[in-house]
């Protein structure tokens, strides 16, 4: 398989930025050549997303798995803080509608959007894959951390990529690492991952539903317990608003930034200090 993933660039850039000065998570987007299926994107979700797990001591649960947009909302309030890193896998993100550029003023991907600003206080390291990465709304793409692009051929291989924006048009761009032209990752699926078949059964489930929305073949005695979409918005909103009172920030500006009143941010968080 090449190289060890421990011992490239990119490897030790991840972990730099979630055990390093930083303290945080991490948002990486796995695509594909040509928008390629079949080139082991989700083995590579699964493979890379226990790595991280095994490297920070944190149980990957089948829960962590999802490709529901929704679910991932539910799951990212139930992780751990600061003290924990942990790991959740939305895979299909294009398919299965939860970050699409075409859907990008749902509230679901507004929400997507604003829990990946707040993935520095949670330290969790999402990791998405899609067909191609701009599928995902250009505000996702701001926001990732890298982009792991699978090759066509040969199969097995993948380029990674470090996202950043250029300094005056605030433009999304990768850059690729030199250490190594192209790192191996092997075939879950042919080694009968329990995690990768939990994923895998979630996506035959998806294919056969009437709906091909993966939001909606939740559980239907989970989909009972959801909570109030504007309530969850509005707890998000409020981070927000408290970790920008935080940094210096004055009411008006706070609450120009979340889109409610002053008064609105006065009653909801704490001063600074």
């Amino acid at each position: 398989m090449g190289i060890p993933w421990e011992r490239t660039l990119w490897f030790n850039d991840l972990i730099e930025g979630i055990e390093g000065p930083r303290q945080g998570g991490a948002r990486i987007v796995i695509d594909a050549q040509n928008s390629a299926t079949g080139v082991g994107k989700t083995s590579l979700a699964i493979a890379l997303a226990k790595k991280i797990s095994n490297f920070f001591g944190y149980e990957l649960e089948f829960e962590d798995l999802t490709l529901s947009g929704a679910h991932y909302l539910r799951r990212w309030r139930d992780h751990p803080g600061s003290e924990q890193p942990s790991v959740i896998v939305l895979d299909e993100l294009g398919g299965a509608g939860a970050g699409q550029a075409r859907r990008a003023m749902s509230t679901q991907n507004v929400q997507l959007g604003q829990a990946w600003q707040l993935m520095r206080k949670k330290r969790i390291v999402t990791i998405v894959t899609l067909p191609h990465w701009r599928s995902a709304d250009k505000s996702m793409r701001q926001m990732s951390d890298f982009r792991l692009w699978c090759l066509a051929k040969p199969i097995g291989f993948f380029k990674p990529y470090k996202v950043g924006s250029d300094f005056n048009s605030g433009e999304v761009k990768t850059r690729g690492y030199t250490d190594v032209s192209r790192i191996g990752f092997p075939n879950m699926g042919k080694y009968g991952d329990p995690h990768y078949e939990y994923i895998s059964d979630k996506k035959d489930a998806l294919l056969e539903s009437q709906y091909f929305d993966a939001d909606k073949l939740e559980d239907p005695e989970e989909l009972e317990q959801q909570r109030d979409p504007e309530e969850i918005e509005r707890e998000v909103h409020i981070d927000i608003a408290q970790r920008l009172r935080e940094e210096g920030k004055t009411l008006k500006e706070v609450g120009s930034a979340v889109g409610y009143s002053d008064s609105w941010v006065a009653k909801y968080t704490d001063p600074p200090g």
